[in-house]
């Protein structure tokens, strides 16, 4: 992910296409570009979407946000159509500021006889309908088929100044080529935050000038008419042959990898004026936050009315620890949580107590209030889930978080609580937060480390394999997960009754046996490691048996990375370290004909390792199989022989022992 703080000065010899394309400027070469190499399977494919954004004075004694946008694009085969064939424009109304769309135009165009055939849509198939505080703008493209080109290009005029739309050059369909500009006058700032991994065919900034008229409609005649002369900032970004993003396992969000651009409006400065700022730091936003009434401003005051939910939850509890451990404890366990994507309060703590529900916001922020009642230090703590997308560091844009926790300071100690989540213990958070930095809203608004490469989740499996005197074997099988393994099996025995997840671990096996002595431990016990065991019988027979010495339930059956190539990382959940243990007496009446080869591999040095180590002692047979990454996310560059890697774990966890009968 690339932030661009400041406007870079680069250039490359690559010119604008923005005044070069005009509408309805179809060739019959359009319909036969070669859009194999860029993408075989592509069901649509833009030719080309070109976006620019300018300020202009405006007859409201102000400025207006002039946005315009042109796309062409070929509908390649029908799947294509309900994503593209009908276009929605949204425009947001506040009061009496209105966004309004101008110079609309669009049509479709296929080749017949090797004639371009235009087909345009009327106004009288535009139409407008509400959504919330939108106007949507909605017209569907007539006489589309395969193979169709369609092309639509319109303007719109926002009153609302400080807006400046997202551009994504990226989508669910490759691109040729896209390509925005904007143009800022020098007394507007605004933070770019530029995202992706593509690099840009074009990406230059030019100076100009410009006088601005604007219209003050409450003036006196002399005075209505304001010329404002300023430099004029012009950036362009373009980028060609653009694949289509994809979602494959391993990632958060596919939204945290589109090429794209986002505006953020910080400041107004007009010479020989103070700067109004927009954008604070992270200091004045705490501030701002603590004291506003839908987050934290009744943390501050004494919250008498919590002191006997406080005194009932501590039960008589006098260490320090235990009190905090039992206040969690009370509200994760008497509160049910209704929004799971919050950071602003619902509702008045008061109401969430009485109600015993609300969102996660509403829940931990309430946490925070009983813990400062009995007189521990706690904080609020942003975080943006997984599948939220990621957080920018330097800047307090609120709509990036979506999440709250608790940070608790007892003995020099921190500990991170969510109470919202009723399969979590004490000091524990998911791990959907591990998603980069989370930031801690207090005096100091220090940056709390969440990365996935800082979680660490272990598994243990063993097998245990003998012979029986009426001729069968028998076994044990035990699997104890790490914290996010536990948290895992939690919430998927909340869905399941303990018979229906037993048998579909029977079903998994590839060949009958009799299973006894099924448990799950600690499913209750939040803070220790759930474990799942039971015993095992089965009879061999064959003159000759394929024994896959990996249960089905550890071994890796396919490898998950089957793209070709990657172009934004692999992000695992974690860090990984799994072992796997079989000790199994070799069957009566057998012996051992063939046994797989011992193996040790590495990962790019230290990033993991793999190992496979098999004997036959005696009568026994004996593996440790062990899996470990020491990193959970990994760059492109690294995807191939990340994907080898996991491709020699498949092949090697699928070998199996060969037994024939003496």
């Amino acid at each position: 992910m690339v932030i661009g703080i400041a406007i870079t000065l680069t250039a490359t010899s690559q010119k604008s296409k923005e005044s070069k394309i005009k509408f309805g400027d179809v060739k019959p070469e359009d319909f036969s570009k070669d859009y194999a190499a860029l993408d075989s399977s592509a069901d649509a494919v833009y030719l080309f979407d070109i976006g620019s954004a300018n300020h202009e004075g405006n007859t409201s004694g102000w400025f207006s946000v002039i946005n315009k946008v042109h796309e062409r694009i070929q509908l390649i085969h029908k799947k294509s159509f309900d994503d593209l064939a009908t276009v929605k424009i949204y425009l947001y109304a506040d009061g009496h500021d209105k966004e309004r769309v101008e110079n609309l135009q669009a049509a479709t165009y296929n080749l017949e006889d090797g004639k371009i055939v235009q087909t345009k849509v009327e106004k009288s198939a535009i139409f407008q309908e509400k959504d919330g505080n939108y106007q949507v703008v909605k017209f569907t493209f007539p006489n589309i088929k395969e193979g169709s080109i369609i092309e639509y290009s319109y303007t719109t005029s926002s009153p609302f100044y400080r807006h400046i739309p997202t551009w994504a050059f990226q989508g669910d369909y490759p691109k040729f080529y896209s390509e925005f500009t904007m143009e800022l006058p020098e007394f507007f700032d605004f933070v770019v935050l530029e995202q992706g991994y593509l690099n840009p065919v074009l990406d230059t900034v030019s100076m100009s000038s410009n006088t601005f008229h604007v219209v003050d409609p409450n003036g006196t005649y002399a005075s209505q008419i304001h010329n404002i002369p300023s430099n004029i900032i012009k950036h362009t970004w373009a980028y060609k042959d653009i694949p289509a993003l994809k979602e494959e396992k391993f990632i958060t969000t596919l939204s945290n990898y589109v090429q794209k651009l986002e505006f953020q409006f910080s400041a107004i400065r007009f010479p020989d004026a103070v700067p109004k700022l927009f954008l604070n730091d992270w200091f004045k936003t705490v501030e701002q936050l603590m004291a506003d009434e839908n987050f934290g401003q009744d943390l501050a005051k004494e919250n008498g009315w919590l002191k006997d939910d406080v005194k009932a939850a501590i039960n008589g509890e006098t260490d320090k620890i235990n009190k905090a451990r039992k206040i969690y404890e009370y509200v994760r366990d008497n509160y049910t949580c209704t929004d799971h994507s919050a950071i602003f309060l619902s509702q008045s703590l008061k109401k969430t107590q009485q109600l015993k529900k609300g969102s996660v916001a509403d829940i931990n922020l309430l946490l925070i209030a009983m813990l400062k009642v009995a007189d521990y230090t706690a904080d609020p703590v942003l975080i943006s889930t997984r599948s939220h997308g990621k957080t920018y560091d330097i800047y307090p844009i609120m709509n990036k978080f979506n999440y709250l926790v608790v940070n608790l300071n007892v003995n020099d100690k921190t500990y991170l609580l969510d109470a919202s989540d009723p399969v979590l213990g004490f000091g524990n958070l998911s791990y959907n937060c591990y998603n980069g930095n989370a930031r801690k809203i207090a005096s100091l608004p220090g940056l709390i480390n969440l990365s996935a490469d800082s979680l660490q989740e272990s598994q243990v499996s063993s097998f245990f394999l003998t012979n029986d005197q009426d001729g069968k074997i028998k076994g044990t099988y035990k699997t104890t997960f790490g914290k996010a393994g536990s948290e895992m099996m939690r919430d998927e025995m909340k869905k399941k009754n303990t018979d229906e997840y037993f048998k579909n671990i029977k079903k998994a096996y590839a060949f009958d046996i009799d299973m006894s002595n099924t448990a799950i431990d600690s499913l209750d016990k939040r803070e220790m490691p759930v474990s799942v065991e039971y015993n095992v019988a089965f009879n061999m027979e064959d003159d000759i048996i394929y024994f896959s010495p990996m249960m089905a339930a550890d071994a890796r059956k396919e490898n998950p990375f089957k793209a070709a190539q990657r172009f934004y990382p692999v992000e695992m959940p974690y860090c990984m370290d799994e072992t796997y243990l079989l000790n199994m007496e070799v069957p009566a009446g057998y012996k051992v004909n063939e046994l797989p080869k011992s193996a040790r591999v590495t990962l790019n040095g230290s990033d993991g390792m793999f190992e496979y180590l098999i004997q036959q002692d005696g009568d026994h047979v004996q593996l440790r199989c062990r899996t470990k990454l020491n990193k959970a996310t990994f760059e492109p560059e690294d995807y191939e022989t990340l994907r080898n890697f996991f491709a020699f774990i498949v092949e090697k966890q699928g070998e199996q022992i060969v037994f024939k009968k003496i």
